[in-house]
C-alpha cells in the first residue's frame, strides 16, 4: 500500500502531465488553461456567478474579471443579469464558445485513458477530501 506522500506526488504529476497535454491542445485554440477552466464551468449551460467562477477556476477576482472580458472580447462568452438578484451577473458559453468546448473535450478524451469509473472515483475521491476532517488531534 502506497504511503499519503505517495499519493500526493501521483495526484500533483498527474495533474501537471494532464494540464501540459490540455495546453497542448488549448494552444492551437489560442486559449489557456484558465479560461478552459472557466469554459469548463460555463459548459453546462446554467450560467454562473463571477464568484462562483473565481473559485471554479482558482483565480483571484481581478484576474478573473480580465480574463471573463477576454472571453466576452472573442465570444466565447456573455454575461447577463441574473433574473432573481438583478444585482449580480451571469456568465454563460455563446454557441462559439460551446463548439470551442466541444472541440477541446473530444481532443481530450481521444488523448486521455480516462473512463467513467476513474472520473467518478476521483470526484468521490475529491468529495472526500472536501469534507471537514473529524478525529484527528495533534
Amino acid at each position: 500500500m502506497r504511503r499519503s506522500a505517495d499519493l500526493m506526488q501521483l495526484l500533483t504529476r498527474a495533474e501537471r502531465l494532464m494540464a501540459r497535454r490540455l495546453a497542448t491542445v488549448l494552444a492551437g485554440e489560442g486559449q489557456s488553461l484558465d479560461a478552459w477552466r472557466v469554459i469548463s464551468m460555463l459548459a453546462d449551460g446554467r450560467g454562473h456567478f463571477m464568484t462562483e467562477l473565481a473559485d471554479g477556476a482558482f483565480l483571484p477576482p481581478g484576474s478573473l474579471t480580465r480574463l471573463v472580458g477576454h472571453l466576452v472580447d472573442t465570444n466565447l462568452l456573455h454575461r447577463r443579469v441574473d433574473d432573481v438578484d438583478r444585482r449580480r451577473i451571469r456568465a454563460y458559453l455563446t454557441p462559439r464558445g460551446h463548439r470551442l468546448h466541444q472541440r477541446v473535450s473530444e481532443a481530450m478524451r481521444e488523448s486521455l485513458p480516462v473512463d467513467e469509473e476513474l472520473e467518478s472515483r476521483l470526484a468521490a475521491f475529491v468529495d472526500h477530501l472536501a469534507a471537514p476532517v473529524t478525529g484527528i488531534t495533534y
